[in-house]
């Protein structure tokens, strides 16, 4: 049924292929998603808002969790891959936040350290599905986020 569907659109909205890859996420035994709600993702804007050129492509996803916010920009390199880079905020009064970004695609993942500044940035993800996580220093258990494609 879900291929049937599939095959009406050409190409599948991306909507349509990220409640795919969650759903079979979820068959399959992935954690449920937990502590990160996607807020903001530059590909729902409207054509006519974005720039020309290159930031065109970059596609931007905001996440909020309790007293945090993760900020990641994906950009198109060669070959289908990506380049991530992106920072993560604390509510305001706390300090710099510390931990690490896991960037999960389909077949590997990325961890990158957070900086002194609450960056972080990872190179040669795979495009195609992609799950978000923040492992705080110290916390018991990481935020998730449930799975898009990018």
């Amino acid at each position: 049924m879900l291929d049937d569907l599939f095959h009406q659109c050409d190409p599948p909205p991306g909507r349509m292929l990220t409640a795919a890859y969650a759903a079979v996420g979820r068959a399959h035994g992935f954690e449920d998603p937990s502590g990160l709600e996607l807020i903001g993702d530059s590909a729902d804007e409207p054509a006519n808002t974005r720039l020309h050129g290159a930031a065109s492509r970059t596609r931007v996803l905001t996440y909020l969790m309790p007293g945090r916010i993760v900020e990641v920009d994906l950009v198109p390199m060669v070959g289908g891959m990506l380049r991530a880079s992106g920072i993560v905020l604390n509510q305001a009064g706390d300090g710099v936040p510390q931990g690490e970004v896991v960037l999960r695609c389909a077949d590997d993942q990325h961890i990158a350290e957070l900086d002194e500044n609450g960056r972080y940035g990872a190179a040669d993800l795979h495009s195609g599905p992609l799950s978000v996580v923040f492992r705080p220093a110290g916390a018991a258990a990481p935020a998730v986020a449930d799975w898009l494609v990018c």
